[in-house]
Order: C-alpha cells, then structure tokens, then sequence
C-alpha cells in the first residue's frame, strides 16, 4: 500500500526512537498534572498505526467469506480519567475511552469505539463496605465478544456492565459481603438477534484473613440469562434462557502486597429454561468447574508477573442448542529497564470446546502472543512499537486463521 512521505517518515523516526518491538497499550505515562485539592484531572491521546495481514480473521480458503486481506489502520484513541482519593477511605474514578480506527485502503471497513466508566470503592471508619463498577461501551470493532460471535466481521452493537457489592468488616480479619451483577448487549442489526441478552446475577459472601495482607474468601452466586430479541421462529418459549448457581473459592489480597488480584475457582450448576429450541434439538444442562483467576506479582517496583485463568461456559445464542466450554491460561511480563524503557511480553492460550456437531463436536485452539517495549521520552510523552499474534486452529478448517499485526504508536498524557 502506498503512503504519504510524511507517514513514513513518521514511521521512520519512531522507529530509530524505539528499536524493538511493544505493544502499545503498555505506556509508562500516567498524567496527574492536573489537580484541584484531592481531584486529578487526567487527559491524553494515543495514536497508533497498525499493519494487520489478516484485517477480517480469514483462513484464506477462497476470496469470498475466507478473505485474507491485509491493510494499515490508523488508530485515535482519546481519553479522559477524572480520579477523586479519599485518603484511608477509597476512592472515585471517571472516565471516557474512545477508539476510533481509519483504515488505509478498505475503507468501509472503518469503525469507532466508545467507552464511559466509573469506579467507586469506599470504606467507612465503622466498617461500611461500598463498591460500584459501571462500564457502557458502544462498539463497533470486528474483534467480536467473548462468546466468539462475528470474528472479523464490523459490527454496531452496545453492552453494559455493572457491578456492585455492600459489605461490613467485622474486627480486623473478617467481612461479609453482597454482589449484584447486570450484564446486557444489544446489537443493531436485526440479522444478529440471536446476540440480544441480559444476565442477572445476586450474590453472597464472607472473607477472612489468615495472614497480614492474605483474605481467604467463599461466595455462593445465583444469576439469570434472558434473551430479548426474536426472529426466525424463537420465542420465549424455545429461546437459550437459562439459570445457574455457583458456588467461588480462592484467596485475595490487600493494596500494598507483593501478590494483588485474586486466586478464583469454583463450581457451576447451569440449567435451560426451555428444553428444546424451535427446530426440536434438545438442550443439555451444564455442571463444571469454573475460573476467574488474575493474580499480579511485583517482587520489585520495577518487575511484574501475571498470571490469568479462565474457565466458562459460552452461549453461542438465542436460537440454538450449541455452548462451548471456554478454558484458558495466559503469562505476561512487565520490566522496566534503564529507567526509561519498559519491556512487556505475554503469551495466552485458550481452548473451546463446543457441544455440537453430534459425534463430531467442533474444538478451537487459540493461541495469542506479544512482545515489545516502550520508552518514556517525557512524564507526558512516550512512544512505543509492537508485535500481535493471534491463531485459532480449529477441527472445522473454516474457522481457522493466521493474524499478525505490527504497531508503533505515540502517546500523550497529561
């Protein structure tokens, strides 16, 4: 693809600034010029350009639906993070982030992201326990969502997430605690109706400490999944609404310990309210384990290892009798190097197994990797290039894809 002059000598320069490889989303940057008494007002803006060999995740079987295509992609991404400390109580944390991405030759392939956020963590003197986690994200990006749905492929559609608890600590070494969960997404296109749901989810809890900074923590969950949209002859009386219970155990940590994050297995009951979809294909409950593991370890303040387990049970939607078992385990590394350099790496790998086909039943393997390093050319300013791979290798060919995706990117943060 041909470009301006001054692209590639943009290209040029950032390269000759940074020579190795980071992923762009790693800056060292995090603002904080400006402040009003306890508030932080945080603005900044990234630009990234990418060059992606495979822009629609096809396996390359024909020119058609299994396009391999590559092109440059142009990303800005502003932001804006308003961040109010509580000193010993908590904290308060709004913000915006958008993602606007121009691709160079396939045009209509352009889409836009954005994201408005609040967090608010607060601990009363008494013992009080508030906690609020609220994310609405109107997407547009072909990256598809966690169930695996439109890999590749534009798409306009909204989610919510929101996430509560109110809890009490007893003494210094015991809390009870409630959650509530909502989850919902819509897309706008009638053809992807099957995608339309919402989950509700109530919990309970109770953590004690066993050690100076260490929680040991069981939580017992009850949660809902309510499709919304019918088409095609699904109704709510054949659609993939469903029930669970699960029952979560692990171990959790204090903000200042070495170890952060949490330690998170447990134990799913999922059941279908309808026993047969519209075509008359039976559904079968669900009982597994399950994981939601993130646990970071900073030996120094200049080191950080992570490490990520997951393990879920996917809908696939509305219409169908299809869900897959979604089991993964990924690393990263975060090292600062020279003061001002920082060098990130990780690799991820994830396996779906899907109920259906009958005596054949579809499985991916998923294997994703990066590796690079920024450099922090100012407090405000910093620049960094990078390299993505991603592969899914399935039983059913035309599932498979290659993607490889190159990066330099500029950030500015205030």
């Amino acid at each position: 693809m041909k470009r301006t002059n001054g692209f590639v000598f943009s290209i040029a320069l950032l390269f000759l600034i940074v020579p190795v490889i980071v992923p762009a989303s790693a800056f060292a940057q995090t603002g904080g010029n400006i402040q009003i008494g306890n508030l932080k007002i945080i603005p900044g803006v990234t630009v990234e350009e990418w060059y992606d060999d495979n822009i629609y995740l096809g396996s390359g079987a024909n020119d058609t639906t299994e396009l391999k295509k590559a092109d440059w992609i142009t990303h800005i991404k502003p932001g804006l993070l308003l961040n109010y400390n509580m000193p010993e109580r908590g904290s308060v944390n709004l913000g915006y982030q958008g993602d606007f991405a121009f691709y160079n030759s396939q045009r209509d392939n352009n889409w836009k992201n954005n994201k408005g956020m609040a967090d608010i963590d607060y601990k009363a003197p008494a013992g009080l326990i508030l906690g609020l986690k609220e994310q609405y994200q109107r997407s547009e990006d072909p990256y598809g969502s966690a169930d695996q749905y439109a890999l590749g492929r534009v798409t306009k559609r909204w989610d919510n997430d929101f996430r509560a608890k109110v809890g009490w600590q007893l003494g210094d070494s015991f809390r009870t605690l409630l959650f509530y969960n909502y989850f919902r997404q819509e897309y706008d296109n009638i053809a992807d109706f099957s995608q339309n749901y919402g989950n509700n989810e109530f919990g309970v809890g109770a953590e004690a400490r066993f050690l100076p900074r260490t929680w040991g923590f069981v939580r017992y969950h009850y949660g809902m999944k309510d499709y919304n949209t019918y088409a095609g002859g699904t109704t709510s009386t054949n659609d993939s609404d469903s029930k669970w219970h699960r029952v979560n155990a692990g171990v959790t940590w204090d903000p200042g310990a070495k170890l952060s994050g949490e330690f998170n297995v447990g134990y799913q009951f999922k059941k279908y309210d309808n026993e047969f979809t519209s075509t008359g294909t039976r559904r079968e409950d669900k009982n597994t384990w399950i994981a939601e593991t993130s646990v970071t370890y900073t030996p120094f303040t200049t080191t950080s290892l992570s490490l990520n387990i997951t393990r879920a049970v996917r809908d696939t939607a509305a219409d169908t009798s299809e869900y897959f078992d979604d089991t993964g385990v990924g690393i990263s590394l975060r090292q600062e190097i020279f003061t001002k350099f920082t060098l990130n790496a990780g690799v991820n790998y994830s396996k779906n197994e899907y109920n259906l086909p009958v005596g054949n039943a579809r499985t991916d393997d998923n294997y994703q990797a990066n590796i690079g390093l920024d450099y922090e050319i100012q407090p405000w300013l910093g620049v960094g290039i990078g390299y993505d791979y991603r592969k899914k290798d399935s039983n059913d060919s035309q599932f498979d894809f290659t993607d490889n995706r190159f990066m330099a990117s500029i950030k500015v943060v205030y």
